[in-house]
């Protein structure tokens, strides 16, 4: 899959979301059951799919530390972004409204960012005959279906800081188009001739493989009062479960 369609299939419906919610609401409650599905389908494309090809033809230890280093990753990212990668959307103080929450950005970003680098070339890694997506292919459509949700939080708390339409619609277009550019550092890195790139490639793919872990996981534990689960949440994490399970 060439530069242009990767770039397509990550930022357009990341984008397309993003603007129709400038004029929408969405119920928290909504927004949850979203993650769910995302959550679960995430979780279930990584312990099929992504982490046994991750181990194939590698050392073994490298790559299970290189999974403990995104997820690990991904804890210090949350300490910028507050959580937004969970659809959090934290109040503030009045006085923080009329304010841009910078940390928050960036830590989205470099999210998104990270998640970008294994996707080029990802073929390397074989995936199963039986399988209807290839690595590539589940990368993608598992990177977009986190991200759809993250654009409706993203575009919400900017609302809620009174940011300007033209400047959520450019945080926005960054926020969509950060995969894409993590992308095409690897397609960079892999035309420069860096040396041993199929070893950066296995390596960025065990990160984003623990960033999943973590944003899945924490996800799919976070219960409401009295640490129940709703039983809405518990169908859109079966029915992401099932997608996941049917296409890859």
């Amino acid at each position: 899959m060439n530069l242009w369609l990767i770039t397509l299939y990550l930022a357009l419906p990341v984008l397309i979301t993003g603007l129709l919610f400038l004029s929408l609401k969405i119920k928290g409650k909504n927004l949850r059951f979203l993650l769910a599905f995302s959550a679960a389908y995430l979780f279930t494309i990584s312990v099929t799919h992504l982490l046994p090809e991750s181990y194939e033809g590698s050392n073994y230890k490298t790559i299970g530390l290189c999974i403990i280093a995104g997820f690990f990753i991904q804890i210090i990212l949350e300490y910028f972004s507050t959580g937004i990668e969970h659809g959090h959307t934290h109040a503030h103080s009045e006085s923080c409204h009329k304010h841009l929450p910078i940390s928050m950005i960036v830590g989205l970003y470099l999210h998104s960012l990270l998640e970008g680098l294994p996707i080029y070339q990802s073929g390397i890694i074989e995936s199963p005959t039986h399988s209807m997506l290839t690595t590539q292919e589940s990368l993608i459509f598992g990177i977009t279906v986190h991200n759809i949700p993250i654009a409706i939080a993203f575009v919400t708390l900017l609302i809620d800081h009174q940011t300007s339409k033209l400047k959520t619609f450019v945080l926005l277009l960054g926020f969509a188009l950060m995969a894409p550019l993590g992308c095409f550092i690897s397609y960079v890195l892999n035309t420069i001739g860096v040396q041993n790139y199929d070893g950066f490639l296995k390596l960025s793919f065990g990160l984003v493989i623990g960033i999943f872990l973590h944003i899945s996981t924490a996800i799919m534990f976070e219960t409401g009062e009295n640490h129940r689960y709703n039983i809405s949440k518990i169908l859109s994490m079966v029915a992401g479960i099932i997608l996941a399970a049917l296409i890859s």
